[in-house]
């Protein structure tokens, strides 16, 4: 069963905010019961503040995680950095212990939250529970997911393993492993042993994942987390996203995120990518480019080298979409089909949008001839083309 949330004590909270700098160090609030031999306590206290210590590293690079769990564990640590610091808030965040649960001789359940206070109030940010094992003289920490999920079904498809409930929804399945196996052909991801998860919904996925509150999420119904470790890929879908229980969208980023880091990444590129194969906030790419075409006849004389240096969107309200996005879209298109996959590869790794463009703008004449200066005429082209 999920790990229930416990009472903060206010009063202790709002006491202890007269620290001028925050540290990583657990808060222990009064009234907790640590293990009663005052050794196995001091390590357990000594590896959680070691854990927090090291969470900003790279999940693998953290000694205190326990490494059979690193898959599971990393999507936990992912929402766990950053936490402390906020611009809004009067004071940093602050970790404190909620709650410390004895399984046996060895294992604990820790739970701790992340408290703040704003214009003279307690601001809770996030609550997270662990599980801590004890190994020799210290504890390793894990995501408490697969405790959480001991009585699911699984099912292994291709590389992927299933974790449901009670029945799989097999369209659904089958979808996910298609589109990965799509992404991954065309990036050049080796097979990977992927674990999926299946929950109702967002709160479900966070809670079975560790996060029994995350401010963040406040509000919403579905989303999915995910790490990739040592070969391994996590998701844990937390709902359905549009048409399936993830977005063909957002699996696009997700996959070259493999093979290519954000440093090295034109967003607008990777995001005409997205588009292409999977469609934006669950509309279809044939709906995108309808979108598209309808902002094009209202706009006959569109000068698309500025909107697209500007960032402008053709589709505003609460599902925006970018010109430079869609025009990537329709460059990719052309690529791949007079030279293949290789010079979006070498497009996509121009580096992160900068201000002019000039670092795109170069590699874009590279891979298309299409120059800057000729960029206007040749996006008409385009829009006005088969697609």
């Amino acid at each position: 069963m999920p790990i229930k949330l416990t009472r903060i004590a206010i009063t202790c909270i709002l006491a202890s905010f007269t620290f001028v700098s925050y540290s990583q160090s657990i808060i222990i609030e009064k009234g907790i019961k640590l293990p009663k031999d005052s050794v196995v306590s001091k390590q357990l206290i000594s590896s959680l503040n070691g854990f927090l210590a090291q969470k900003e590293k790279p999940n693998k690079e953290n000694a205190f995680v326990l490494k059979d769990n690193l898959p599971e564990t990393s999507a936990l640590l992912d929402e766990m950095k950053g936490m402390e610091a906020n611009a809004k808030a009067n004071d940093f965040f602050k970790p404190y212990l909620n709650n410390v649960v004895k399984l046996d001789e060895n294992n604990y359940i820790i739970q701790f939250s992340y408290l703040g206070v704003l214009e003279n109030a307690p601001l809770l940010r996030a609550t997270f529970n662990l599980v801590a094992k004890r190994e020799g003289d210290k504890f390793y920490f894990s995501s408490p997911l697969k405790q959480n999920t001991i009585g699911w079904k699984t099912k292994k498809m291709g590389n992927v393993t299933y974790h449901y409930k009670d029945t799989l929804a097999k369209a659904d399945a089958k979808k996910y492993l298609e589109m990965v196996d799509f992404y991954d052909r065309k990036l050049k991801v080796p097979e990977q042993p992927i674990a999926f998860y299946y929950c109702d919904n967002l709160p479900e996925a966070l809670q079975l994942t560790g996060i029994e509150y995350k401010a963040y999420y406040n509000g919403s119904g579905s989303d999915d987390l995910s790490s990739h470790e040592n070969g391994e890929c996590l998701m844990v879908a937390g709902g359905r996203v549009y048409q399936y229980s993830f977005d063909l969208h957002d699996l696009w980023h997700e996959r070259l995120r493999y093979v290519i880091g954000t440093d090295k990444t034109n967003r607008p590129v990777d995001e005409g990518c997205a588009y292409l194969y999977g469609g934006s906030w669950g509309y279809s790419w044939p709906e995108v480019l309808s979108k598209f075409k309808k902002y094009v006849a209202d706009h006959p004389d569109a000068d698309w080298l500025n909107l697209y240096i500007q960032g402008t969107n053709f589709e505003g309200g609460d599902r925006p979409m970018k010109i430079p996005n869609i025009l990537n879209a329709l460059i990719v298109q052309k690529i791949e089909r007079e030279k293949g996959f290789a010079p979006v590869m070498e497009l996509l790794t121009c580096g992160k949008k900068e201000q002019g463009d000039e670092n795109y703008f170069k590699a874009l004449e590279k891979a298309t001839g299409i120059s800057k200066a000729d960029f206007n005429v040749e996006m008409w082209k385009l829009i006005k083309g088969p697609n």
